[in-house]
């Protein structure tokens, strides 16, 4: 079980994400790359909110690979060449993520990512018992 931890000595986080996450003793982590907006056949959805659902949909499918789900979500690390995407992270991670699990969580805007298709990448770690 992942436990969030979010101290009252710290101000509370602004937006769905924990200050920490503890995992517990000999769990299996699984740390995915920086997936984009790619789909299978190796098109690129357009724009940020498709690209950054794409992601999702892609992560979820590398977690199930390894037995895992959202749920097992320890860290996000977003990415971004667009500082206005964030208004799209809430609403992701409601539809991807159950209520109350709230991972911790880094959003970083960048001049530009490796294509210049990408507008977003977002790196997960998760953690199961």
């Amino acid at each position: 079980m992942l436990k969030t931890r979010n101290p009252s000595t710290v101000a509370p986080p602004a937006g769905m994400y924990s200050h920490s996450v503890e995992v517990p003793p000999n769990a299996r982590w699984l740390f995915t790359a920086g997936q984009v907006g790619m789909r299978l056949d190796g098109s690129v959805a357009e724009g940020f909110e498709a690209q950054h659902d794409q992601i999702w949909q892609n992560t979820l499918a590398i977690l199930a690979d390894a037995g895992m789900g959202p749920e097992n979500i320890v860290r996000l690390n977003v990415y971004s060449t667009d500082p206005d995407g964030l208004k799209y992270l809430k609403a992701h991670r409601v539809k991807y993520l159950k209520p109350g699990h709230t991972p911790a969580s880094t959003w970083v805007v960048v001049s530009k990512l490796a294509n210049p298709k990408w507008v977003v990448e977002m790196e997960t770690v998760a953690a199961k018992a």
